[in-house]
């Protein structure tokens, strides 16, 4: 198959000027802002992570994968778009239930991934990309790159808003990761993943926390929970129980009169846990496999079994056996997390992509070994006086244990992690802040 056409030399410039002019004049109209100084190199930096994502999936890998599949499937939708602009929107809006396959035909093309609904989202969400860079493949992932670098930017943001002295820590924690940069920049579910997490965090805090409740911010928020769900559910029920600690603790900890803050406290408790649950209520239907406890136990268990097939060829870890019931779960919580925060090491690399990973876990690893060695005392205390650092670490932990539990190898595991890697590296950074602002030991 043809990857890249003569129409790529034409429009892929175009977009990756635009896209540069447009940056420059958002760095130029804040100038005076320190934080700025960042925009330009590390938005440059995803561009450059989006045509190295379509060289390796092109040239290194040879058979194309996921992202040429999301890009022939939104191809096709754009196909649909013009022959019947009435079953495009029903598709865009709606689910794709088995009747809708008749609206495909020999003029369209057929998409893939028709049977599982979440993977299948991300060709209905490039499908607008595909549209106005008329199906260009490298044109459409500048735009992702884009789209992915939004989210992480308004991390950033949030974090030097917060923490205005440790602007260039949260630059290495949030702007330049290597993983993060090169598998959140291309057509793939993880650069989706990632944006709207941090989106997530960015109005979540404005919404609950500063209690700016502007209709974008509320738009913005709902629509990062729209992606996370229909693309990777586990995501957003990772980052749903630490979200809610950290809107009630941020509200609890304004509170300085003592009294009231014991009268107030647990009303503010409750009402936290019951809008967690009554988002839970709406939004767990559309869920699937992590709508239960069960469903997701079922995953987890198919995953670590189907790591013993042949086809990983040593590329996969095993953190041991464990029965399908939630204790038989939770026993394998240390090894599971500790696999989707830290592995592969170095040593369990197979090719550069796992180099690199491996060289990123052992800094991160080292990082936390030292706080935890050195100041355990006040590690966590951090954790649990910080609401911030508190949601961080929660997030973390919650998605670096799924991803164990329920990923196979080595490949996809460098992959799926990347979406707490500035949450977690950045709640590093604030408590060494704090060791460092207050002489802790």
């Amino acid at each position: 198959m043809e990857y890249y056409t003569e129409l790529d030399l034409a429009v892929t410039p175009i977009y990756f000027l635009i896209i540069l002019i447009i940056g420059y004049f958002i760095r130029l109209k804040n100038k005076g802002n320190p934080f700025y100084k960042f925009f330009l190199p590390a938005l440059i930096i995803k561009l450059f992570g989006a045509f190295a994502v379509c060289y390796m999936y092109t040239n290194i890998y040879g058979y194309g994968g996921d992202t040429i599949n999301y890009h022939i499937s939104g191809g096709v939708l754009v196909n649909l778009l013009k022959q019947s602009p009435e079953h495009y929107f029903d598709l865009l809006f709606g689910s794709n239930t088995p009747e809708k396959w008749a609206y495909f035909n020999s003029e369209t093309g057929y998409p893939f991934y028709w049977k599982d609904p979440n993977t299948f989202s991300v060709g209905k969400f490039i499908s607008p990309l595909e549209l106005i860079t008329f199906k260009s493949f490298p044109s459409t992932a500048l735009l992702m790159a884009v789209i992915g670098f939004t989210g992480i930017w308004k991390l950033y943001l949030l974090f030097c808003e917060i923490y205005p002295k440790l602007y260039k820590q949260f630059a290495i924690s949030v702007l330049f990761i290597p993983s993060v940069i090169f598998w959140g920049s291309g057509i793939l579910k993880d650069t989706f993943t990632i944006s709207a997490s941090c989106w997530y965090c960015f109005t979540f805090y404005k919404i609950f926390i500063q209690r700016n409740l502007k209709p974008l911010n509320i738009i913005l928020l709902l629509a990062s929970i729209f992606v996370m769900v229909a693309i990777k559910p586990y995501a957003f029920v990772a980052i749903l129980p630490g979200s809610i600690l950290w809107g009630i603790l941020g509200i609890i900890k304004k509170i300085k009169n003592i009294l009231l803050k014991m009268l107030i406290g647990p009303m503010v408790i409750f009402l936290g846990i019951a809008i967690g649950l009554v988002l839970w209520y709406i939004i767990s239907p559309n869920l699937e496999r992590y709508s239960s406890l069960d469903s997701m136990i079922e995953k987890a268990y198919e995953a670590q079994s189907d790591l013993k097939q042949d086809y990983y060829y040593g590329k996969s870890f095993d953190i041991g056996e464990f029965e399908k019931t939630p204790s038989g779960v939770l026993s394998k919580f240390p090894e599971a997390t500790m696999a989707g925060l830290f592995r592969p090491y170095v040593w369990e690399a197979k090719n550069i992509q796992m180099v690199v990973s491996g060289l990123e876990n052992f800094f991160i690893l080292g990082f936390t070994l030292f706080f935890l060695i050195r100041v355990p005392i006040s590690f966590f205390k951090q954790i649990f006086e910080n609401p911030l650092v508190m949601f961080c670490m929660i997030f973390s932990i919650m998605f670096a244990f799924a991803v164990g539990i329920s990923t196979s190898n080595f490949g996809s595991l460098v992959r799926l992690k990347i979406p707490f890697w500035p949450f977690y590296l950045s709640a590093l950074f604030i408590i060494n802040h704090h060791r460092i602002k207050y002489k802790l030991t």
